[in-house]
């Protein structure tokens, strides 16, 4: 499966999602905030981000546009809803809003998997993950 960088504020969300990931197959790396997410972009390989779109004072989103620019796939999960009003050049291109079904984050993580087994761009790992 992918390697995944799971950066959510919340120790306890953050716990839940991770194990959630992990019984789909995934290896995950969790941060829970910005400067600890970059270090792991520009340190580590890996297939894709889950981010919440808030985690401090709207760095999720901040998050979400420097990896999409790296190549790298980006799931924004929310507990807020995203207004039809608010800015379309904001809203990342992969929203789930919490709460959410397993089913729900188990069919983006496929969907965004799917350009890598196609051979689009993005960062490769040579692990089995």
């Amino acid at each position: 499966m992918s390697r995944i960088l799971l950066a959510e504020p919340d120790p306890a969300i953050r716990e839940f999602i991770a194990g959630i990931l992990a019984e789909f197959g995934h290896d995950v790396m969790m941060c829970e905030d910005l400067l600890e997410a970059s270090i792991w972009v520009v340190t580590s390989p890996f297939d894709a981000l889950v981010t919440d779109l808030v985690l401090h004072s709207e760095q999720g989103s901040t998050l979400s546009r420097n990896c999409a620019a790296r190549g790298i796939r980006t799931i924004t999960l929310t507990g807020r809803e995203y207004r039809a009003d608010q800015s379309e050049a904001t809203r990342p291109a992969s929203l789930l809003e919490k709460p959410f079904r397993f089913s729900d984050l188990q069919r983006v993580l496929e969907a965004v998997e799917a350009p890598r087994s196609a051979g689009s761009i993005g960062r490769e790992t040579s692990s089995a993950a």
